[in-house]
C-alpha cells in the first residue's frame, strides 16, 4: 500500500528542493520548487532551428515577463498588472466595489519598453512603468514587496510581507521554451489605498477617500517570466478570502500554461501550502468574443445573462487523496482586445462567486459564493 496517499500535498511532506539559479548548465531545472532565489534567464543556452545559439539581445527579446497583484480591503477589491512581450508593454488597475458591483478600469500600452524599468526578478528586483496616466512601481524583497501605484483614479501605497511557503514551477513550453511562475500570498504590513474624488466607485460627495490597510487586508502575487508559444491560451482561477472558520484562504488554478504533469495549481490555509493536481476549465460560452476585435479601449460588463456557469473540476484517476468541484458565475468582466497583426491578445478577467467543494485528504473546504476571479485569455506574442 502506498502510504503517501494518507498524506496531504504540503511543503513539509514533499521536501522540495530550493534553488540558487534556476538556469543550471545553460538549461532550466524543471519541477515544483520551496523556493527560486534568481531567474537567471540570459545564462538559458537556447538555439535557432540552425543549431546557432541565441546571442542575449534575442534571449531579452523573446522573454515575456508579467506581474499580477489582487488587494482585498473589504468592500473593495483592486488588481494591477505589469506586463511586457518587449514589442509592447502593458500596465492596468482595476477597483471594484462589492457593495455596488461598480467597477472602474484605468490601462496604458506604450511601444517596446518605452518608460519601462525591469531589474532583476520576483525575488529580488523591480519593475517600474511611467505613463500619463498610469504609474506604478514594484520593488521586490525575499521578505517583502511594495508598491507604488498612482493613476486617473486611484492611487497605492503599500508595503506586503511575503510567504514563507510560495508555489515557484518551471515547465518546458513547445520544442525550446519554458516558463516559470511564482504564486504566493500576501499580508499587508502598511500602506493605503487612496479613491480619488473624480472616481466612479466614490462616495457620492465625490470626496477623496483615503482607506488605510490593516493585518487584516490580504493580497496574492503572481510573477510568471518565460518562452512561450509563439500562441498561447490559458484559463485561470483565483480566489484570496476569508473562510467562515476565519482562516486566510488563497486558491490559484489554471490550464493550458502547464503542458506536463506538474501544475502551478494550489491553494493556502493560513500561509500553509497544498499542492493540487490538473484541473479542467469548462466554459460553456467559451466562443464569446468582443464585439470589436480592433478595438484599444477596455471595456467592462455587468450583465451576468451575458456569460453562463463555468466549471473548474478535477478528475481523481485512483492516486490523488484531493478532489476539487467547483462552479463560477460571473457578475462582471474587464475585457481588452488588441490586434496589431503580429502580436494579437483577447484577455477577459471575470469577477463573480465560487461555489463547490474541494477535499483534501480528510478536509473538505466548501466554498459557498465565495468572490474571486476567472481568467480566459489568448495572446498571439
Amino acid at each position: 500500500m502506498n502510504k503517501s496517499h494518507d498524506k496531504p500535498y504540503t511543503a513539509a511532506n514533499l521536501k522540495l528542493a530550493n534553488l540558487e539559479y534556476l538556469i543550471q548548465n545553460g538549461q532550466p531545472v524543471f519541477g515544483v520548487f520551496s523556493q527560486v532565489k534568481s531567474i537567471n534567464y540570459l545564462d538559458y543556452y537556447s538555439y535557432l532551428i540552425s543549431q546557432k545559439s541565441l546571442p542575449n539581445w534575442r534571449k531579452e527579446l523573446k522573454a515575456n515577463q508579467f506581474c499580477f497583484i489582487q488587494i482585498l480591503q473589504p468592500p473593495y477589491r483592486v488588481c494591477l498588472a505589469l506586463a511586457t512581450i518587449k514589442l509592447a508593454t502593458s500596465a492596468f488597475v482595476y477597483i471594484y466595489n462589492e457593495d455596488t458591483q461598480q467597477l472602474e478600469v484605468c490601462e496604458a500600452l506604450q511601444p517596446l519598453t518605452h518608460h519601462t524599468h525591469l531589474d532583476g526578478d520576483g525575488y529580488q528586483g523591480q519593475m517600474a512603468f511611467t505613463h500619463t496616466k498610469l504609474s506604478v512601481t514594484l520593488d521586490f524583497s525575499p521578505a517583502q514587496m511594495t508598491i507604488a501605484l498612482d493613476s486617473q483614479y486611484v492611487a497605492i501605497t503599500a508595503a506586503l510581507a511575503r510567504s514563507a511557503q510560495p508555489l515557484a514551477i518551471c515547465t518546458p513550453t513547445g520544442r525550446r521554451g519554458w516558463t516559470f511562475t511564482q504564486k504566493e500570498p500576501l499580508t499587508s504590513l502598511s500602506g493605503h489605498l487612496l479613491i480619488k474624488a473624480n472616481s466612479a466607485v466614490n462616495t457620492p460627495d465625490a470626496q477623496p477617500q483615503k482607506i488605510t490597510f490593516t493585518d487584516a487586508t490580504i493580497a496574492n502575487l503572481d510573477w510568471t517570466l518565460g518562452y512561450m508559444r509563439h500562441e498561447t491560451n490559458w484559463f485561470w482561477g483565483c480566489i484570496t478570502s476569508y473562510l467562515s472558520d476565519g482562516r486566510h484562504f488563497l486558491l490559484n488554478m489554471s490550464m493550458g500554461v502547464n503542458e506536463t504533469g506538474a501544475s502551478e495549481n494550489a491553494c493556502w490555509l493560513d500561509g500553509q501550502i497544498f499542492y493540487l493536481p490538473p484541473v479542467m476549465f469548462a466554459r460553456e460560452d467559451s466562443n464569446i468574443r468582443s464585439s470589436q476585435p480592433d478595438s484599444l479601449e477596455p471595456s467592462v460588463e455587468s450583465d451576468a445573462s451575458a456569460t453562463k456557469l463555468w466549471r473548474i473540476y478535477h478528475q481523481n484517476l485512483g492516486w490523488s487523496n484531493v478532489d476539487i468541484d467547483l462552479s463560477f458565475t460571473p457578475i462582471t468582466v474587464y475585457k481588452k482586445t488588441d490586434n496589431f497583426g503580429v502580436i494579437a491578445s483577447i484577455f477577459e478577467q471575470w469577477i463573480g462567486f465560487y461555489s463547490g467543494e474541494i477535499r483534501i485528504r480528510d478536509e473538505v473546504i466548501r466554498l459557498d459564493n465565495i468572490m474571486g476571479l476567472a481568467e480566459d485569455h489568448f495572446s498571439k506574442w
